[in-house]
């Protein structure tokens, strides 16, 4: 009371003007462009850091489809005038750049389950292929406890992944990390495609393949951060779900086509004095690389990354990018022993 009495008694003191402070270091919105955080709204006729129109004009050197420029000079989705003039266009490039890697990552992660469907009827037809001789050659129930490990493995590291994967856009740049991302899936479909051939092939290296096909399960985590900082507000619900729902297609591609491709091969599997077994699971690997591989150059050449993500190289982003999957894959590996 004694206080407010003598802030009465003194009319002439002034108050500090809160609002005035706040436009004068408005706070930075991350994640939405150096043109956002740039800006300063003391007054309205005070010139901003950076001009709209000049704005526009940096920006369209990253537009088009003929190797444009990977790093954003600007972005700010809610202005309209940005968004209407370049910025549409390259959000929607972006988005349709990103789709199909998302599709390779949720085919690559779930393929597994198809291929031990098919392990399996290839070894009711002979024992003595696929045996998995490292795992002391099990048998009946327990046989099928131990294939069915790998979609298990690879379930588990895809939701390991998925906790680095939340953080990577803004440390490496979503370009590099979507393109990155479709070269690691390469690899397990290329140990598929070579191990699977062998009817002999150690369960070890199917487990280590299984393990990195984890990463397919960690992009949707990426992805789907990289594509909402694209699009204004009133959109980004439209942009994640043509990128997620879309990128789901993976399943039913691994789940259609790889069976059928799995059917079809040229000579069948033979092992010395036993009648020929059919079935190529190896073609499951063989199917998911080829497609992997395109969208990798998909994104390389036609993704952005954002003018605040990243480093000031694209080297170092690339650095911060690996070794951050190297610990996620170092806790999955825990988390597959743990489990085994």
């Amino acid at each position: 009371k004694t206080s407010s009495q003598s802030t009465l008694n003194r009319p002439n003191q002034k108050i500090p003007n809160i609002m005035a402070d706040v436009e004068e270091h408005p706070t930075p919105i991350i994640g939405r462009g150096e043109s956002v955080i740039t800006k300063k709204t003391t007054t309205e006729d005070e010139e901003t850091a950076l001009d709209s129109d000049d704005e526009i004009a940096l920006i369209k050197e990253s537009q088009g489809w003929k190797f444009p420029k990977v790093k954003l000079h600007a972005w700010d989705p809610e202005n309209e005038k940005q968004w209407e003039a370049t910025g549409k266009f390259i959000a929607r490039r972006n988005l349709l750049a990103s789709i199909p890697n998302l599709t390779c990552g949720f085919g690559v992660w779930l393929v597994w389950s198809v291929i031990v469907t098919r392990i399996q009827k290839m070894h009711d037809q002979d024992v003595n292929v696929y045996p998995f001789q490292d795992w002391g050659s099990p048998q009946g129930k327990a046989y099928r406890s131990t294939l069915f490990l790998l979609p298990a493995v690879a379930g588990l590291s895809g939701g390991t992944l998925r906790i680095p994967n939340s953080f990577l856009t803004q440390v490496a740049g979503g370009r590099n990390v979507v393109f990155s991302t479709s070269i690691l899936l390469c690899i397990p479909m290329i140990m598929a495609g070579i191990a699977l051939s062998d009817p002999n092939c150690p369960f070890n290296l199917l487990i280590a393949a299984a393990l990195l096909s984890g990463v397919g399960g960690g992009a949707f985590a990426s992805s789907m951060s990289n594509i909402s900082f694209y699009y204004p507000k009133r959109l980004q619900g439209m942009a994640l779900g043509y990128n997620g729902g879309i990128g789901n297609l993976g399943v039913s591609i691994s789940q259609l086509l790889a069976p059928l491709l799995m059917s079809v091969g040229g000579t069948s599997i033979m092992i010395e004095g036993d009648s020929p077994v059919s079935g190529w699971p190896a073609n499951a690997g063989w199917l998911w690389f080829p497609l992997c591989a395109a969208s990798a150059i998909l994104a390389f050449f036609f993704m952005s990354n954002q003018p605040n993500h990243g480093e000031k190289t694209n080297l170092v982003s690339l650095i911060n990018f690996y070794w951050m999957e190297a610990f996620g894959f170092l806790a999955s590996f825990i988390g597959v022993i743990t489990l085994i």
